[in-house]
């Protein structure tokens, strides 16, 4: 069956002498592998296209029972290419594409996922501002997006009047945001961690763009997210594109 649908390259490898094996977050049909043979030669119809982060409009030949899709065809779809040409914006770009293939599923749709990445990436590509703090938000909506989000218990004061508590947690069993811990794996949060919370959950994401967030805190909400994300899920590990982080932060 040959299938034309929106899709998003998660990553590339090579095979063999002269192409590579592809993985797609397909609109239609999640994460799929697919080879594009002859895409690294020097001439080939697929154009430079399949980097990580591109959005396009992609043909391929799908069947449910074969591990490795045969990719026919590809165009533009949405451009994305200025986030290759800052280190910031790769900093979050490639992490936050890392991220999502980790937690997609194989040939299980995720439109809500999808579409976040879509978006993101297309705003990421066209925005002027300083995107180094935004990946703690990301790493927040994923949680959100595939069924792990955080919740804010009634003690977490959630708006921007009340000053900030002496002691705020990160609750990782529970997933909870509140002023007392509870089980036995929790993260204290400093004064800043707390108001970026704060902005995230009252929906003021261009604080996070703006606000001199101390890079260290940036650095270990970061790591927050990442064992809250490994205690719920299976399979999720370092990211490559953290050494890039280090750069940036």
């Amino acid at each position: 069956m040959v299938v034309d649908t929106p899709v998003i390259i998660l990553k590339s490898v090579s095979y063999s002498e002269s192409s590579l094996i592809v993985t797609l977050l397909s609109q239609k049909h999640g994460k799929i592998a697919v080879m594009a043979r002859g895409a690294r030669r020097n001439k080939n119809k697929f154009g430079g296209l399949l980097e990580p982060g591109s959005i396009l409009e992609a043909s391929y030949y799908y069947k449910p029972t074969r591990e490795v899709q045969n990719l026919s065809d590809v165009s533009i779809g949405t451009p994305t290419w200025n986030i290759h040409k800052d280190i910031g914006k790769m900093a979050v770009g490639l992490g936050t594409i890392e991220l999502c293939e980790q937690l997609c599923h194989a040939h299980e749709p995720m439109p809500e996922v999808f579409t976040f990445l879509c978006q993101f990436l297309a705003w990421l590509h066209g925005t002027n501002e300083n995107p180094k703090n935004l990946f703690p938000y990301i790493q927040f909506r994923l949680a959100q997006l595939v069924g792990i989000g955080m919740g804010w218990d009634e003690d977490f004061p959630g708006s921007d009047e009340p000053p900030v508590p002496e002691k705020c947690y990160l609750n990782v069993e529970n997933g909870s945001v509140s002023c007392t811990p509870a089980g036995q794996m929790h993260f204290l949060l400093t004064k800043s961690q707390v108001h970026y919370l704060r902005c995230i959950r009252n929906n003021r994401k261009n604080l996070l763009l703006t606000e001199p967030y101390p890079a260290t805190d940036i650095k270990n909400l970061i790591h927050h997210f990442d064992v809250y994300f490994q205690y719920h899920l299976e399979g999720v590990r370092p990211r490559r594109s953290d050494t890039i982080f280090e750069q940036i932060l």
